[in-house]
């Protein structure tokens, strides 16, 4: 017979391995390797996994009702600004925000904002320097674990940033207070940001429309629940604001110089592109104009932010 407290033991030790395993994964150090590490699980077998590369040209036009983003501009007092040895997030919001409209047929509220450092996202193949991600969750489900298990559970919006002299306001504001969470040590500790902010100071407008495909979660557990909106329309963010990131520790003490994971393989999934009735451009002109301004841009920065 096994003694019964060697059993509990052994429970102990195999829910630890479980928790600490939860952080034991990374992002490649791209100056030494180009190989990008297994995550294990859905990670490695999914099918729609995320980020992918958006084609403009390949995208099927969508028609939808108009995006309603409510409470976006309100704004939020003393928000919790954490790193979480991958990125920097918002979370603990004392107003809730939902989203409604588009292609979801369901309220999805606001549960997190993070960001990464270059895009994950690239469109017609081009990287930008940063990404945010506006992660919300299906009002259906109780938490965000419970919707991580239904393929309807999660919308995120994916806001890219486009290099530029003008400095995002929100982004800014994170800046202020990186100084109290870039050490390693400060991993997992929130930390309460006194200047107040609101969402629409990430993205102030929505006149280019948006991507929209079936996808992941970026991150382990990876969960195929995403509703994945990337806007079209790129935001302002400086060089120093995206070099601030860079400077922010990991696990060991090591600078987590970029958190974006490679493009996925798209497997034949539609990826829709939807203007907003209230875009007031041309879809052909907004959409050239875009990849061109992008192009010129982002191959301009690269070298810079390298």
């Amino acid at each position: 017979m096994v003694n019964g407290n060697l059993l509990t033991s052994f429970a102990v030790i195999l829910l630890f391995q479980s928790v600490v395993g939860s952080d034991h994964w990374s992002y490649p150090d791209r100056n030494a390797t180009n190989v990008f590490p297994q995550w294990g699980g859905l990670c490695d077998t999914g099918n729609r996994q995320s980020p992918i590369d958006l084609s403009l040209s390949g995208a099927l036009k969508g028609n939808f009702p108009d995006f309603e983003f409510h409470n976006y501009d309100k704004t939020l007092t003393s928000p919790s600004l954490l790193n979480n040895g991958h990125t920097v997030k918002l979370s603990n919001f004392n107003v809730q925000m939902t989203l409604t409209g588009g292609p979801l047929t369901d309220k999805f509220i606001v549960e997190e904002v993070h960001l990464h450092w270059w895009s994950e996202h690239t469109i017609d193949k081009i990287r930008y320097p940063m990404e945010a991600h506006i992660v919300h969750r299906n009002t259906r489900y109780a938490n965000i674990t419970e919707a991580a298990s239904h393929k309807n559970g999660i919308a995120v919006v994916g806001v890219l940033f486009h290099a530029s002299n003008e400095a995002n306001k929100g982004i800014g504001k994170i800046i202020e207070n990186i100084e109290f969470i870039n050490s390693a040590d400060e991993i997992g500790k929130p930390v309460k940001i006194e200047q107040k902010l609101n969402l629409r100071e990430f993205f102030p407008k929505l006149s280019g429309g948006y991507l929209s495909y079936p996808g992941s979660l970026t991150t382990p557990s990876c969960a195929e629940a995403v509703t994945w909106i990337v806007l079209l329309d790129t935001f302002p963010v400086t060089l120093d604001q995206v070099n601030e990131f860079k400077g922010i520790e990991t696990y060991g003490g090591k600078k987590l110089t970029d958190n974006y994971r490679d493009v996925q393989k798209k497997n034949n999934r539609p990826v829709l592109v939807v203007h907003q009735e209230s875009s007031d451009a041309p879809a052909s002109l907004r959409a050239s104009t875009f990849s061109l301004i992008g192009s010129i841009v982002v191959l301009y920065i690269s070298k810079v932010l390298q």
